[in-house]
């Protein structure tokens, strides 16, 4: 069994996996480079274009080169063979490294500030940004993220700063149980969506995007916050999934009281969003990223 994790290298991090040999067992060079290579795409392929990866890509032709360690090895992969590659499949991509100087704000229902949470929060949020293909430091362009209690269910979800990133004010619900779990969920999609805004948009992919009527105008988030059963949220998709207008949708997250879905349209219209979603008794608000349903 392998075990990824982060290495850090001297140039761009994304590009080094470690791997950690379990069990005493010491796997083939080339299944440690096809273990090691999906790693590499959820940290530069945008979350819209990572479903669109082909299969069928040889990870050993885009070897740069292996580093044995302690227990393991450190696969490197070639940054211009990794962007060759992308541009000729016509893959959005993120090919600087985003980095933020990340804030947390929680806020309970009082207007208090919850210090030790937040410390937590983004303790996590430092343990993940590698994994997601973003280095956070103190002199780096802001992004703030504030969380405010409305009641007990329901939490204010923002964002500012310097990044690319637009601001944007969501209305979320929270699950029964530990909430830090769902609020460190929504951190790190944050913080995903800020490094998504950095995509590499140059001719060839914004060619390829157009040919398949998949450019990123056309992509929206859908954050439905109506408490529904499994039985209930798989019909809704099916009849979302059925319309002719949309070509693809990609959950992001689900549970009980709400979940969100990224989803792709054939044309760049969605104005008939939300007489779709009033004939099935929901409102349908436009928001920054997409469309708030409830």
């Amino acid at each position: 069994m392998l075990n990824l994790s982060v290495a850090q290298a001297q140039e761009d991090p994304r590009f080094n996996i470690s791997i950690n040999f379990e069990d005493g067992n010491t796997p083939s060079l080339r299944e440690q480079v096809k273990q090691a290579l999906p790693i590499l795409w959820d940290r530069i392929i945008t979350q819209q274009a990572r479903p669109t990866m082909p299969k069928n890509i040889k990870a050993m032709t885009l070897l740069r080169s292996v580093r044995p360690q302690q227990g393991g090895s450190i696969i490197q992969f070639s940054p211009e063979r990794i962007w060759a590659r992308l541009e000729k499949e016509g893959i959005p991509h993120i090919r600087t490294l985003p980095v933020f100087n990340l804030r947390v704000e929680l806020i309970n229902a009082f207007g208090s500030s919850m210090q030790g949470s937040e410390n937590e929060v983004l303790a996590y949020a430092h343990e993940q940004s590698a994994k997601l293909g973003i280095q956070l430091k103190a002199n780096a362009p802001l992004l703030a993220i504030r969380i405010q209690w409305l009641d007990d269910i329901q939490v204010q979800l923002s964002a500012r700063g310097q990044s690319r990133l637009s601001e944007f004010s969501e209305t979320r619900n929270l699950d029964m149980g530990d909430p830090f779990i769902q609020l460190k969920r929504w951190v790190t999609q944050t913080m995903m969506r800020a490094r998504d805004a950095y995509v590499w948009q140059n001719k060839l992919v914004m060619d390829a995007n157009n040919a398949s009527d998949e450019l990123a105008a056309l992509s929206l988030h859908l954050l439905i916050e109506q408490a529904a059963s499994l039985p209930e949220q798989i019909a809704l998709e099916t009849a979302l999934k059925a319309d002719p207008r949309v070509q693809s949708i990609l959950p992001n997250y689900l549970n009980y009281r709400s979940r969100e879905y990224i989803i792709q349209l054939k044309q760049n219209d969605d104005s008939w969003i939300a007489d779709w979603f009033a004939q099935r008794g929901m409102v349908a608000t436009p928001n920054t990223q997409g469309w708030l349903i409830r």
